[in-house]
Parts: structure tokens; sequence; C-alpha cells
């Protein structure tokens, strides 16, 4: 009589850990970077609100006829525009030491009148800083008036506006033929 086998052979083993090793770093090299683009999304939805709160207030002044209401705005906190400000926002800091911030947070630098993002997942942050784009870890924002026509002393509105030019470059979250 012959006795029926009832594991796996050892080629049987090996074959298995093989395909499971490669479903497994496909599958780590394409979700690596969810992270990094939820947070950009993040901020994207954020200055989106941040945008819309400081243009309901400059139209609201100029319904109203006070156009002074609108040039207090330069400088001040676009948080305070907000119905209710994100999770992540943690206040107005006249001085802080950045390096012990937690990342992907807000503060307002009440100092320069300037509203900051502190990135975690900056790989592809970049900012402009004396004509070169350099990676970044931080994102300034500052509420101004925008003067333009032929004098320059036209004024055109107020925005909120990057006191660095920057880009958060999307990452490509499809597996390319070299992965």
């Amino acid at each position: 009589m012959r006795k029926t086998q009832t594991g796996f052979s050892l080629f049987e083993l090996v074959v298995y850990l093989l395909i499971a090793s490669i479903l497994f770093s496909v599958a780590l090299n394409r979700y690596r970077e969810f992270p990094g683009e939820a947070e950009r999304a993040n901020f994207i939805a954020v200055l989106a609100q941040l945008k819309a709160g400081v243009n309901l207030q400059m139209m609201t002044a100029i319904a109203t006829g006070g156009r002074a209401s609108v040039n207090a705005l330069t400088g001040t906190n676009p948080m305070d525009l907000m119905l209710q400000v994100p999770s992540n926002y943690v206040g107005v800091f006249s001085v802080i030491d950045e390096a012990s911030m937690p990342r992907r947070t807000w503060y307002f630098d009440s100092a320069r009148g300037e509203l900051v993002y502190l990135a975690e997942n900056a790989s592809n942050l970049y900012v402009t800083r004396n004509g070169q784009m350099v990676t970044g870890n931080q994102i300034r924002l500052r509420i101004e008036n925008v003067f333009g026509g032929e004098t320059g002393t036209d004024w055109q509105g107020t925005m909120l506006s990057a006191v660095e030019p920057y880009q958060w470059q999307s990452v490509p979250l499809e597996l390319t033929a070299a992965q």
C-alpha cells in the first residue's frame, strides 16, 4: 500500500513564496506614494477653502463700499476667514522652532504675517529661491493686495499668494515599464 501525500512539496513551497514576494513588491511599489499624494490633495483642498474665504471677504467689502477693510486684510491670518479651521492648524506663533513642529500642519507666523504649511512628504515640493527651483519642506502664503494697470497703482483685488513660488508636483501612481 502506498501512502498519500498530505502537504506541499519543497518545490511547491518555493514557487508559492516566489510568486507571493513578486506580488508584494509590485503592490508596495504601486502604493508607496499614496500617503504623499493624500497630503498634497489635502493641502490643495485647504488652500482652495482659504482662497475662497479671502475672495468672499474681498467681494463683501467691495459690495458694502468698505475697501479700507480689504486693505486691512493684508498680512492677516487667512484661517480667521474660515468657518471651521482644519484639524491640522496649530495656531498663531510669533517665534517658533519649526524643527520641533509636527509635519502636515498649518500655523500662522504673526511676526511675518504669513500662513505656513509644513510638509511631511515633500519629495516633489519645489520652491523658487534666487531664481532656482530647490526642494522645500514648507509653503508660505500671505494675503496681499494686487495692483496693476499702466502705472501699477490700480487696485485689482486681494488674494492669497505664495511668498515664494512653489510647485508641488503630482506623483504618477501607475506602474512604468522599468518597474
